[in-house]
């Protein structure tokens, strides 16, 4: 296995092992640790309260601190299985209860990131294809660009926003990164250099488009050879000397290790979001890119999509990214309802996030697309 090995060694040898959660996290955790290349025999999911929580998690059973006293060792390893908001309290449940080995993985935490990488992994090539890491390609390239040319050749830049949250990180060492303020042109109020309501634009769309409207403008103004884009709290794993290998690569395409969705992708769609939205937006492609429904019906039933429209690629596939993204986008715009609630009103970025990979997923044999660790700052 490629990511995490100390981590998984640690799991391999623990004594005993048990989920802590019963919820969404939980069944991702529960049916990647259960599943191979891991194969871990867990225990139980353990919960405060089992009245709030189903009977077992895919044959696991879920039973509360007072049933798991006959069950579980105080030494035995807790994999806690959480929302990032709910860790906190989660972790002084356990020691509260006297268990102190354990590990967090919550859904944006990068040890989640690296378990569900090798899941993606084994799956893929189950299916006969292959997995390829950002770092082994690069390590195959000898020649790097000058220091004072790599900058215009490969430019990523990261959206930010004028309502962000502080960070509790220092992120000085991605100097490399190009802000971009977006959704400009709905405030006077100024962060970044760079704006995305200059030259070509949808800056005013960006309450639904989100990082999208800095999409656009990168599609439309930049020239690069390389372009990509990141997020103030979430960023491309690289340094100076990836960026100045990458040129002379023959990568096109590097994408985030994927979401894992419990059951299937369009079950969580549905159930997290608005459902009509989806169905429009195969409605979409039906009318615009029928080529594209086996790619997206493949993708509803899958397991794994590329979130948070994070990507590197090279200028040309951007174009025809573009090309084919913004009409389908356009399309969802005027024929979803309006949403009064803020967070489901950012449904074309969701949408976006799955369109990504109903495209790659379509020309997965076409391009050649390795997989970028990334790095969640919280808040």
């Amino acid at each position: 296995m490629y990511y995490a090995k100390k981590l998984v060694k640690e799991l391999k040898q623990a004594p005993q092992l048990a989920v802590f959660g019963a919820g969404v996290m939980a069944m991702g955790v529960v049916n990647c640790l259960t599943a191979s290349p891991y194969c871990l025999p867990l225990q139980c999911c353990m919960v405060s309260d089992k009245s709030k929580n189903p009977n077992d998690i895919s044959g696991v059973p879920v039973i509360d601190f007072t049933e798991a006293e006959c069950i579980l060792e105080k030494d035995a390893l807790i994999v806690i299985a959480a929302v990032d908001k709910h860790l906190a309290s989660m972790e002084e449940s356990l020691r509260q209860h006297g268990y102190q080995h354990t590990i967090p993985l919550t859904y944006e935490g990068d040890l989640w990131m690296l378990l569900r990488g090798n899941l993606y992994r084994e799956e893929r090539l189950a299916q006969g294809k292959s997995y390829l890491t950002l770092e082994d390609e690069l390590q195959k390239v000898d020649i790097l660009v000058p220091e004072d040319l790599h900058r215009k050749k490969v430019s990523i830049y990261t959206a930010c926003c004028h309502v962000d949250r502080p960070l509790s990180e220092d992120i000085s060492r991605y100097s490399w990164e190009i802000p971009i303020q977006v959704g400009a042109a709905l405030t006077e109020q100024r962060i970044c250099k760079l704006c995305d309501n200059t030259g070509d634009y949808i800056s005013h769309k960006n309450r639904q488009y989100c990082e999208l409207t800095a999409l656009y403008w990168i599609w439309k103004n930049d020239r690069s050879d390389y372009v990509g884009l990141s997020h103030y709290r979430r960023h491309f794993e690289l340094d100076e000397e990836a960026l100045r290998r990458l040129p002379y690569s023959n990568i096109d395409v590097v994408l985030t290790i994927p979401i894992f969705d419990y059951p299937n992708v369009g079950a969580v769609y549905r159930r997290d979001h608005v459902e009509q939205d989806w169905q429009v937006m195969f409605q979409a492609i039906e009318e615009l890119c029928p080529e594209y429904l086996t790619a997206a019906r493949e993708l509803e039933a899958g397991r794994f999509y590329y979130a948070y429209n994070m990507f590197i690629m090279k200028r040309e596939i951007l174009d025809r990214y573009g090309t084919w993204l913004f009409p389908i986008l356009f399309y969802c715009e005027t024929h979803c309802e309006e949403k009064r609630d803020g967070y489901q009103g950012r449904y074309i970025g969701f949408l976006a996030e799955h369109l990504l990979s109903i495209y790659f997923l379509y020309h997965e044999e076409e391009y050649k697309i390795v997989h970028a660790r990334k790095h969640f700052i919280g808040s």
